[in-house]
């Protein structure tokens, strides 16, 4: 086989080309630390480096969302404190509005203490973030949440919890709805509150009510009562809508007396001095229930039965918005039928059974609800069993139960009528201080266990950002160790074909001649 010259000229570039070309991928790896110059380098590498380096990305992402999350909780936190401390000198001083001794004079300076404490409350309600956006005004930032109108203080927010993306399946609130602050009971408060009607004219008070019976068929009912005369009363039972349901008499009231007036159900409340004919008490839930029972517009005698609150017994089975409609047959008979928001039939007959007219009865309604019974019904009565309402709940708004001690204390007490309506005010308006007061220790509950879920988090963070590090490390940096030995083993490998082509180049056939 011949070689030309040619041939062993180009070889040997080649070779040298080659090797410098190694030497200089090498130089690149150790000037930037990167084992891949190019993804060429190491495919495979190359692609799980990118989705690792956006899922390093995206916890930086979320970290970063999770500062905003702690700051905005911080700040919220510092606000519900002061709204704590101010709520307990707030009751502070309606206890003292309760001594007898006070003067005209004296109520009156609580008053001002009382409103100057109501612009300060007003000032925390509608505090602000470090972005200027309002705390408590749900998703509508922009906007005051609580703001004057028809003279009294209204929530103007809405009910859109501002969710930031805490982690990759975790979204946690920033702040709460000004309404779940200012405007309710902590969820699964039970219990009652009392009023008295604002134009009694009898000197009859009325006490803290009282559950003797948590499950009573009666709780979640509001209960008014109307004095006939200073003995004898009847009470107006409703739902918590508002629709009337059934009313019954009661008597034995022995006037100047303290007296516990047992409620159907499962109620109490007390009573003493001196009702006159004409006044009211109202005795109303803190928390309105799920369901409500309400007798047909059409039944012969509405105060015929005595209904009681409608009850979740299996909660596998219940579906949210079902309504149902209960049909007498018989004054010893019913059926059940399923119906929507309007009252049509849905599913007819889901339910049937037996009634007992001289006992109190729990009637099935199926789909895990039961509806408690008593009474003489005709054949053609109906009973309506329909979700509460959205909005259908007592009033907790903090701003108005200020502002009516607040206007109680400011008028002069003449009389033991004057006296008792204040009186009356003045434990109305403590019970609802002490239900917001409680809802604000658990809404603080809640912004606390919301920071310590944020630092739970950002641990979890910071050992994955760690692992993500550690692989990007791995398949990414440079073994210097070994790099180092490939550049002193292309030098060399660059110099011996640097030699050869010496070597070839000086061999050719007229050197052979003249050596």
């Amino acid at each position: 086989m011949r070689i030309s010259s040619s041939l062993f000229f180009q070889t040997g570039l080649n070779s040298i080309n080659a090797q410098q070309s190694d030497l200089m991928h090498l130089y690149q790896q150790i000037g930037s630390g990167q084992r891949m110059v190019t993804p060429a380098d190491d495919p495979l590498a190359a692609a799980q480096a990118i989705n690792i380096s956006q899922s390093q990305s995206m916890n930086k992402r979320f970290a970063d969302n999770r500062e905003v999350a702690k700051r905005n909780l911080g700040i919220e936190e510092n606000t519900l404190n002061s709204v704590t401390l101010l709520l307990q000198d707030i009751k502070t001083r309606l206890i003292e509005a309760g001594n007898g001794t006070l003067s005209d004079q004296d109520r009156n300076t609580l008053s001002n203490v009382l409103s100057n404490a109501r612009s300060s409350l007003l000032g925390l309600a509608n505090a602000t973030d470090g972005s200027g956006q309002y705390l408590f005004s749900g998703s509508k930032g922009d906007t005051a949440p609580f703001q004057e109108s028809g003279g009294s203080i209204v929530y103007m927010g809405d009910r859109q919890q501002r969710l930031i993306q805490a982690d990759q399946t975790r979204r946690i609130a920033g702040s709460d709805v000004g309404a779940d602050v200012f405007d309710r009971a902590a969820p699964g408060t039970s219990g009652y509150l009392t009023a008295a009607g604002g134009l009694n004219s009898g000197s009859g008070l009325i006490g803290k009510p009282a559950l003797a019976d948590p499950s009573g068929y009666g709780v979640g009912h509001t209960f008014t009562l109307r004095f006939t005369s200073e003995s004898t009363y009847e009470v107006d039972v409703s739902d918590a809508a508002g629709n009337a349901i059934h009313t019954y008499a009661g008597s034995g009231y022995v006037p100047g007396e303290k007296q516990t007036i047992a409620l159907q159900g499962g109620v109490q409340v007390e009573i003493s001095g001196r009702p006159a004919a004409g006044d009211t008490f109202t005795v109303e839930p803190i928390s309105a229930p799920a369901y409500t029972a309400t007798p047909g517009s059409g039944n012969a005698d509405p105060n015929a039965l005595a209904l009681g609150t409608p009850r979740i017994v299996d909660a596998s089975l219940a579906s949210p918005g079902d309504a149902f409609s209960v049909r007498f047959t018989s004054p010893t008979a019913y059926e059940v039928d399923l119906v929507d928001a309007q009252g049509n039939v849905v599913q007819a007959a889901v339910s049937a059974g037996s009634y007992d007219p001289a006992g109190g009865n729990v009637l099935s309604l199926s789909r895990g609800m039961e509806l408690y019974v008593q009474g003489a019904p005709a054949a053609g009565d109906s009973i309506s069993v329909q979700p509460t309402p959205a909005g259908a709940s007592t009033d907790l708004n903090i701003f108005h139960t200020l502002d009516s001690i607040i206007a109680g204390l400011a008028q002069p007490l003449a009389g033991d009528d004057a006296m008792a309506r204040f009186q009356n005010l003045l434990g109305s308006a403590l019970q609802r201080i002490d239900v917001n007061y409680n809802n604000v220790l658990t809404v603080r509950s809640s912004v606390g266990a919301r920071l310590n879920e944020l630092d739970a988090l950002d641990a979890n963070g910071s050992q994955r950002a760690l692992g993500y590090s550690q692989q990007l490390s791995r398949m990414e940096d440079l073994d210097y160790y070994s790099a180092s030995t490939q550049l002193q083993l292309r030098t060399s490998a660059l110099e011996a074909a640097a030699l050869a082509f010496r070597k070839i180049q000086a061999t050719s056939l007229f050197n052979m001649q003249s050596g």
